[in-house]
C-alpha cells in the first residue's frame, strides 16, 4: 500500500512486468485525487494482455484485451483499476511517448471514472480526455521526472 496525501493506492504488478518506482505512479493518482477532491483507497493492477482480456470478456462480454478497465467500489474504497502494460507499450509508440507515461495516462483515466467522468459519448469522452491530459501535464510540471526511468514494460515478457 502506498499512501500519498489523502488517496491510498494498493499496487499489484503481474510477474514479468518491471515497475521500477511505483511512487511516481501513486503520486500522480494522489495528485489527481486531490485536484478532484477525492479521498479513499484504490487498487491498481498493472497486468498483461491475457489477464485484462479475461476481465474484459467476463465483465463486459467483449473478447480480447483492452488498455484499461475500472471497477467502481463503495467509498472509502473507490474501486479497482486494471491497466495492460503490453497494450500500453504498443499504444505509447502511436501516442509519441514511452510506455511508462502511457501506463500513467491509463491509470489516471481509470481514476477519473471514479470521480464521475465518463466516455460513453463523444462530448463526455472529449471532456474526460481533456481533463486527463490537463492533470497529467500539471503533475509533470509540478513534479518533473522521467516516466521511463520509473516504469519499464515491454511487450512479449518472459512468461
Amino acid at each position: 500500500m502506498i499512501s500519498m496525501g489523502r488517496l491510498r493506492v494498493e499496487l499489484h504488478v503481474s510477474p514479468g512486468i518491471r515497475l521500477g518506482s511505483p511512487d511516481r505512479l501513486a503520486a500522480l493518482l494522489a495528485f489527481a485525487g486531490e485536484r478532484e477532491g477525492v479521498t479513499g483507497e484504490i487498487g491498481l493492477w498493472i497486468c498483461r494482455d491475457e489477464e485484462i482480456a479475461r476481465l474484459h470478456h467476463q465483465y463486459q462480454g467483449i473478447p480480447g484485451p483492452t488498455d484499461v478497465l475500472s471497477f467502481p467500489g463503495d467509498p472509502p474504497y473507490l474501486g479497482d483499476i486494471a491497466v495492460s502494460a503490453e497494450t500500453a507499450a504498443r499504444q505509447s509508440a502511436q501516442a509519441g511517448h514511452g510506455p511508462g507515461r502511457e501506463i500513467a495516462y491509463l491509470a489516471l483515466h481509470g481514476l477519473l471514472h471514479f470521480v464521475g467522468y465518463d466516455d460513453q459519448d463523444e462530448a463526455s469522452r472529449t471532456q474526460m480526455l481533456t481533463r486527463q491530459e490537463e492533470l497529467l501535464q500539471e503533475f509533470e510540471q509540478e513534479h518533473p521526472g522521467d516516466w521511463e526511468h520509473a516504469t519499464e514494460c515491454q511487450p512479449g515478457f518472459d512468461r
